[in-house]
């Protein structure tokens, strides 16, 4: 930024507002109020020094000077610390705290401010921190986490504004200061002008933007259960027995045993809501069903897209309506319960609690933040597995091609040498029951089997079998697929489900659960004659992954109520009376202002009755390009000092002075429109088609016109 930037005291003043404003969103959230006001202090003072006294200072020694009271600043902080002071302990954090944040921000700022008044391009560095500042103070809003920051969701939320939109608004407004930085402006006025475009801008990419869907999707997909690119174009999804998938899962007290993560970075993505309409079953965990596995190929298990395999399992968004499923779940064990799901990303197929044999397609209470909501009428279980001993596996009540499907194993004799072994171990009394060999493969796989997600892939062309085989080291996917097989291989119908495994504890007191992308999870089914499906997860008894941290109840409970349509997310009608968000009321302000200044603009170019409005429409245009007349300049001045771009424009202001100080004469208004023309015609000639272009987007240009 060159000198002549800062020569207003207003431009300076409002540069330093904007640096006092990227401090205070970075510091507030790590600060003391001392060092808050220490920054400021700091921040205004070196602003004022460069200001007075910059032009005299040079890059280099600037540079040196700030770095050297940045330098002072982390001593002082480390003598406050380290020394035992006659005062408290608190008194030394509090002024170390002060005389550190005041310091360090003086000597950035009067670095920064040398340089970027010899350097332009140390401008965007000022440009970069302010919004970077701003960026780091809304970080926690990412992933769906609409509750935070709380100094300014519960602000939002209390007033019936989405706290998306109040930070887009923030957003907006700073970054336009922050703009100015890198502004080449001689006047205020100038400055002024150039922010109000900006802003105008800024309103309506933040408008297109608010009409704008959810996120359509999963950043961590990690069992390819939400719509992704590499779906659509049939390449291999993670989960799939080829792939990647690290969905985790809850132990059987419902602990959970993932690492969180998901293999990815940042806090786990919230993917769905789901409001409970009935008492939940006495279930450590809830799975949530989305597609099932079942037809083999080579070592692996694939999804059957015909539907003749697993019909009762939808493997499409239906449009719309209500969509039912054949039911092989045994009414007599089985309870109907009712919830309602919302999306928060794009799903592949639709998840539903247990075993859905319902899905209705519902409106959408709030098309921003979900993809779609739908109503799930499902089958629970009403008795644990454990008091099903003596129901038979045979599936006879499957067709011929689901029991030939569900049964097929992979041409290895190890399977069965495997399983055979292990249900030769059971009780004599359940020798030959089902029910029984099914627990007994589980409890292998859980006392031999690691859970881990280091294994990061079923790899060769015998994925299954090196995982089993070998060091039994892996994740909910291969447990699920080794499961499965060693059920087939004793005569035991079964399938590999995907979708997602919640723990019923995390639900508390609420009658909602909110289902994240570290949730996705695999686990077998086994089919019993006169039962149905019924889940038979494997819980691994170690495991190296460190326990998820809690997951955080107030997000539930704002995106349940968002679900309700409470606009508020919970709490509590809006304390102000107007009914529109505050953000559309300024935004329709904006656009009326926007318009307003339109229509005068194009109301003095076209009034061109008498030969003053002629030559006033001819001072808009030298406006609009920045050309205007300065305050306390002659006309006459102005004339001369814009010979070179337009040459007529010094004959149009001598005649209209003619015409204004003696009088009409002869062929005076004539000789005055010839002029105008000439003058037009010239800038036309003159300036860039940007320049143009500007020029005509320019809604405030006759507000500057003298």
């Amino acid at each position: 930024m060159s000198a002549a930037g800062d020569a207003r005291p207003s431009v300076a003043a409002l540069k330093a507002l904007v640096l006092v404003v990227g401090a205070l969103f970075f510091l507030v959230p790590i600060s003391t109020p001392a060092g808050l006001a220490a920054a400021v202090g700091g921040i205004a003072l070196a602003c004022y020094v460069t200001f007075r006294f910059g032009a005299r200072i040079r890059a280099g020694r600037g540079a040196l000077v700030g770095l050297g009271v940045v330098l002072a600043g982390w001593l002082v902080e480390r003598l406050f610390t380290a020394v035992a002071w006659p005062w408290s302990p608190q008194t030394s954090l509090v002024l170390a705290d002060a005389a550190s944040l005041g310091l360090i921000a003086a000597g950035a700022v009067f670095a920064l401010r040398v340089l970027s008044r010899r350097l332009r391009g140390v401008a965007a560095v000022e440009f970069a921190l302010v919004v970077a500042a701003v960026a780091h103070a809304f970080a926690a809003h990412r992933h769906e986490r609409i509750h935070q920051p709380r100094a300014l969701a519960d602000l939002a939320w209390t007033n019936g504004v989405d706290p998306q939109s109040a930070l887009a608004v923030i957003g907006v407004a700073v970054v336009v200061l922050a703009a100015m930085l890198l502004l080449e402006v001689r006047s205020a006025t100038r400055t002024v002008a150039a922010l109000l475009i900006v802003a105008l801008l800024g309103l309506l990419a933040l408008q297109l933007g608010s009409s704008l869907g959810p996120p359509k999707k999963l950043e961590e997909d990690e069992l390819g259960l939400a719509k992704d690119d590499a779906e659509e174009k049939g390449a291999p999804k993670d989960g799939d027995g080829q792939g990647d998938g690290t969905g985790g899962k809850a132990d059987k007290d419902g602990k959970d045993n993932k690492d969180g993560k998901g293999g990815g970075s940042g806090p786990p993505q919230p993917v769905a809501v789901v409001l409970l309409q009935d008492e939940l079953p006495d279930s450590p965990v809830l799975y949530f069903r989305q597609a099932v596995r079942s037809k083999q190929v080579g070592d692996a298990l694939v999804q059957d897209t015909s539907g003749l395999l697993d019909p009762d399992v939808p493997v499409a968004v239906p449009a719309g309506g209500t969509l039912s499923l054949p039911s092989p779940q045994a009414p007599a064990l089985h309870q109907a319960f009712d919830t309602t799901m919302f999306l928060l990303v794009d799903h592949a197929q639709l998840p539903g609690l247990g075993h859905p044999d319902q899905l209705t397609m519902l409106e959408n209470p709030d098309p921003r933040r979900f993809v779609a909501a739908y109503s799930v009428r499902s089958q629970l279980l009403v008795r644990p597995p454990e008091r099903l001993f003596g129901r038979e596996a045979s599936g006879g009540s499957l067709s011929e091609a689901q029991r030939a499907a569900y049964l097929a194993l992979p041409g290895d004799p190890r399977y069965r040498e495997l399983s055979d072994r292990i249900v030769r171990d059971v009780d004599p009394r359940f020798v030959g029951d089902d029910v029984m060999k099914a627990f007994a493969l589980k409890q292998y796989l859980e006392k031999q089997g690691f859970y881990s997600l280091a294994q990061r892939q079923l790899v060769g062309e015998t994925p299954t079998a090196n995982f089993l085989f070998g060091e039994l080291k892996g994740y909910c996917v291969h447990f699920a697929h080794a499961a499965t097989f060693l059920f087939r291989s004793q005569g035991i119908p079964a399938r590999v489900a995907l979708g997602y495994a919640v723990q019923t504890s995390r639900r508390g007191a609420g009658s909602s659960v909110l289902i994240y992308g570290t949730d996705a999870h695999a686990w077998p089914e086994i089919y019993l004659e006169g039962v149905g499906w019924v889940t038979f997860d494997i819980y691994p008894e170690r495991s190296d992954e460190p326990p998820r941290p809690p997951m955080e109840q107030e997000l539930e409970v704002v995106y349940g109520e968002l679900a309700r349509k409470d606009a508020t997310g919970g709490r509590g009608a809006p304390v102000t009376p107007l009914d529109l968000p505050l953000g559309r009321i300024a935004l329709g302000l904006v656009a009326a202002a926007l318009v307003a200044a339109y229509a005068v603009k194009l109301t003095r170019r076209l009034t061109r009755a008498t030969p003053a409005q002629v030559y006033r429409a001819v001072l808009d245009r030298l406006s609009d390009v920045g050309a205007g007349r300065h305050f306390g300049e002659s006309r006459e001045r102005h004339a001369q000092r814009l010979a070179p771009l337009a040459p007529s424009f010094q004959p149009l202001t001598d005649a209209h002075l003619r015409l204004s100080l003696k009088g009409p004469e002869p062929d005076t208004a004539r000789r005055l429109e010839q002029l105008a023309r000439a003058t037009v015609a010239e800038l036309h000639a003159r300036l860039s088609l940007r320049q143009r272009l500007t020029a005509a987007l320019n809604p405030i240009g006759w507000w500057f016109t003298r």
